[in-house]
């Protein structure tokens, strides 16, 4: 029998789902509005109740999901104001860490960048919409880990926890916006982190925001009031 295990506290697996739901609502594998039973939730994770409800509960106070007495707890629903206020946060840290993760950025960082946006792009050419969703999150996360700025990654991540489930609406505003709006800045912002050029790693990727989600902004503007 194995003598170097260690027994698995309930913080460390509370901590696990806790990352595993974060980083699922991040990616855009949940849809807003959509309800996140905790029985159901603990089944797929093969936990008990209490670590994925002490998750969520952690979420909600992040702000990521919504809780009302008597309700189930759900992904937010983004408004423009919403999207608007969240995107402008967005471009000044995310711009931030492109600049830095131009000056720090090493080899296989990079390289790992340009597999995603191309797993990114194969995914949209093929319709699988869920799929590019989550490697353009990743992308950005990436590049933001590569700026080796631990405190401006944590709230790069609570500003995806805000955004990332409303990315699917692209889908429904234009179905062929992910691969349309992506196609240069992604790749500016590539060139740039090669280069080691902060100030167009900085403008590229702001760019990327501002245009990529453009679409977002129609959708919004087409809802009923």
């Amino acid at each position: 029998m194995a003598t170097n295990l260690s027994k698995i506290s309930r913080e460390n697996l509370t901590s696990k789902v806790f990352q595993q739901i974060k980083e699922a609502i991040m990616s855009g594998r949940f849809q807003p509005g959509e309800r996140l039973p905790i029985r159901s939730l603990a089944t797929k994770m093969g936990t008990s109740i209490t670590p994925v409800r002490e998750a969520l509960l952690k979420l909600v106070s992040f702000g990521a999901l919504e809780m009302k007495p008597a309700h189930p707890i759900t992904i937010p629903i983004l408004n423009k104001e919403g999207y608007l206020e969240n995107r402008t946060i967005r471009l000044a840290n995310e711009g931030l860490a492109a600049a830095e993760a131009a000056k720090k950025i090493k080899k296989r960082q990079l390289n790992r960048l340009v597999k995603i946006n191309d797993d990114m792009f194969k995914a949209a050419r093929e319709k699988r919409f869920a799929d590019a969703i989550a490697h353009n999150y990743s992308f950005h996360i990436e590049l933001c880990r590569a700026a080796a700025m631990p405190a401006l990654l944590e709230i790069v991540e609570i500003l995806w926890l805000k955004i990332g489930p409303s990315l699917n609406m692209l889908h429904v505003a234009t179905p062929n916006s992910l691969t349309i709006a992506k196609t240069n800045f992604h790749r500016e912002i590539l060139q740039a982190l090669e280069k080691r050029d902060s100030e167009a790693a900085k403008t590229a990727m702001e760019q990327d925001l501002i245009q990529g989600g453009a679409a977002l902004l129609d959708y919004f503007d087409n809802q009923p009031s």
